[in-house]
C-alpha cells in the first residue's frame, strides 16, 4: 500500500504542474485578446486555436483525479482535498474549450467557474485550518488564487460573449475585472508549478 501511495504522490505532483500549465495558457489567451481588443481586432480565432492545448490539459486532470477519486490513494483526507477540486478543475477547464470550439456562449462555463471557485476556496481555507500539507499557507494561497480566478471567470465570459455579439469595445470596468481574473490566474499557476518542482526531488529519490 505504501509504494502505490508513492506513485500517486508523483502523479499529483504531475497534476499541479498539469494545472499550472493550463492556468498559463489561458492567462495568455486572454491576454492576447485583450491587447487585439484594444486595436480593434478579431479576437475569437485566437481564443479557438489556444483552447485546443488547455483541453487536452484538462482532459488530463480530469482522468488523473478521478482515478484518484476511485482508488483513494493518498493519505486520508488528502484525496479529498486534492482530487475533489482537481477533477472539477478539469470538468471546467474541458467544458470552457468545448464551448469555445463550438462557438456557444460562455458564460454558463462562467457560472460553473463561479460556483467552483467559492468551492476552491472553502476547500483551501478548511485545509489550512487542518494544516494539512507541509506549507498550508501555499496550499491556501494556491486554492484561493484558482478560486478566485473561477469566481472572476463568470464576469469574464460574460464580456467574451458581448464581443462574440459584435461587441467593438468594453468598458474599463470589464477590462479591470479582466486583469485582476488574469493575474489570480498567473499567480496561482505559479504556486502551482512551483509546488510540483520543489516536492519532485524528494518523489524521485523515493520511488515505488
Amino acid at each position: 500500500m505504501s509504494g502505490e501511495k508513492t506513485a500517486f504522490v508523483d502523479l499529483l505532483t504531475s497534476q499541479l504542474f498539469v494545472l499550472g500549465f493550463a492556468g498559463l495558457i489561458l492567462a495568455c489567451i486572454f491576454v492576447e485578446c485583450f491587447f487585439n481588443l484594444r486595436r480593434g481586432r478579431r479576437t475569437g480565432d485566437d481564443i479557438k486555436a489556444g483552447v485546443i492545448p488547455v483541453g487536452v490539459l484538462g482532459a488530463y486532470l480530469l482522468v488523473t483525479s478521478l482515478f484518484g477519486q476511485f482508488l483513494w490513494p493518498l493519505p486520508g483526507s488528502y484525496n479529498i482535498l486534492f482530487y475533489d477540486m482537481l477533477s472539477i478543475a478539469g470538468l471546467l477547464i474541458i467544458a470552457f474549450a468545448w464551448a469555445v470550439r463550438r462557438d456557444e456562449k460562455t458564460h454558463t462555463v462562467g457560472l460553473f467557474g463561479l460556483l467552483s471557485g467559492l468551492v476552491a476556496i472553502y476547500y483551501g481555507y478548511e485545509g489550512y485550518l487542518l494544516n494539512l500539507t507541509q506549507s498550508p499557507l501555499a496550499m491556501f494561497g494556491l486554492y484561493a488564487l484558482f478560486g478566485i480566478a473561477g469566481v472572476l471567470s463568470y464576469p469574464v465570459t460574460l464580456s467574451m460573449d458581448m464581443v462574440a455579439g459584435g461587441a467593438k469595445k468594453l468598458e474599463s470596468k470589464w477590462m479591470a475585472i479582466g486583469a485582476i481574473f488574469v493575474i489570480a490566474l498567473v499567480l496561482g499557476s505559479i504556486i502551482a508549478i512551483g509546488t510540483a518542482a520543489l516536492a519532485l526531488p524528494a518523489h524521485l529519490a523515493s520511488p515505488p
